[in-house]
């Protein structure tokens, strides 16, 4: 799946699973969780499985996409 077709599919679902997750962000499910673990994404629990919100999980990618670019200029 590329890109515009998982944010495509994450505005139509409220939420996505951390593989879902992962894959917008471009990183790996454990990386996933190493971000909630860290605070910096919020989740909430279906059952006994993790599920994010995709507009957060969007806005965190756009914030860190900024942070990232703004890192390169200021190098």
């Amino acid at each position: 799946m590329n890109e515009i077709t998982l944010e495509a599919e994450a505005s139509r679902s409220q939420e996505l699973t951390t593989l879902e997750a992962a894959r917008l962000l471009g990183v790996s499910k454990l990386h996933v969780i190493d971000l909630l673990e860290a605070g910096e994404i919020d989740y909430h629990l279906v059952g006994s499985d993790l599920r994010f919100d995709a507009a957060q999980i969007a806005s965190y990618k756009s914030d860190r996409e900024h942070r990232d670019a703004e890192s390169l200029v200021s190098a």
